[in-house]
């Protein structure tokens, strides 16, 4: 497996059909050295290359807004490639995060209702699916829902990739396990959320933005002191 570097510096989302509030505007952190983490991108799913590089560019702007950074790293795989092995995999630093978009075939396995669009393991603080199959199916419905004038903004396929995205990582940072009434971590979608997606406006509550800056702040702690330990320690002797 391959993987080129792009600096673009609980249970998951739902579908939902009915009609929801307003996302919040968070916060970023202007006046302080911005956090970053790290997303793997395991593209299993085939996504086209345009719709995934829109995606996290939406997912990049959330968590910019929450004063976050993204970087990320889209590997390249091969038809023998299987997500089951990140289960247990330590990566390279706890400040990265493996991110597996999965076709209907491999969301299957996890024996999930089929209106789940991912899920966060709750025995490792590094890996997030997001299912391909759920979000074109809500992709497919708002569609509709712009044809038919219920909503008076297109929202693409690639921007609901992108809140999805960012909803399960705001699960593994935030450690939240539910959901939240408001914003982007609310359990389910409706028609007024998607439309405020597409302005960009379906964001982390402010609230949410301190705990994703502090958790990455850590993450990043950690990961320097990873760094020292490992020029610190004693090179083998040959």
């Amino acid at each position: 497996m391959k993987t080129t570097l792009r600096w673009t510096l609980g249970l998951g989302l739902a579908l939902a059909s009915g009609l929801t509030g307003l996302g919040y505007a968070a916060p970023a952190a202007a006046s302080e050295t911005r956090p970053a983490i790290t997303i793997h991108m395991h593209n299993y799913a085939r996504v086209a290359p345009t719709t995934l590089a829109e995606a996290e560019e939406v997912t990049t702007g959330i968590f910019r807004e929450a004063g976050v950074e993204t970087r990320w790293a889209d590997s390249v795989l091969h038809a023998e490639d299987d997500p089951e092995p990140f289960a247990g995999h330590l990566t390279y630093s706890f400040s990265d995060i493996q991110l597996s978009i999965l076709p209907g075939e491999m969301s299957d396995r996890f024996g999930l209702a089929k209106n789940v669009m991912g899920v966060v393991p709750r025995s490792d603080a590094q890996i997030a699916y997001v299912f391909d199959n759920t979000v074109e199916a809500l992709f497919q419905s708002t569609l509709s829902a712009y044809r038919t004038g219920h909503i008076d903004r297109r929202v693409s396929e690639s921007q609901i990739l992108g809140i999805a995205i960012a909803h399960e990582l705001g699960h593994l940072l935030l450690d939240l396990e539910g959901h939240s009434a408001d914003g982007l971590m609310r359990a389910q979608w409706g028609l007024t959320d998607l439309r405020n997606a597409a302005f960009q406006m379906l964001l982390f509550t402010p609230q949410q933005a301190e705990v994703l800056r502090a958790n990455a702040r850590s993450r990043n702690t950690q990961r320097e002191i990873l760094k020292v330990a490992e020029l610190e320690s004693p090179t083998p002797a040959r």
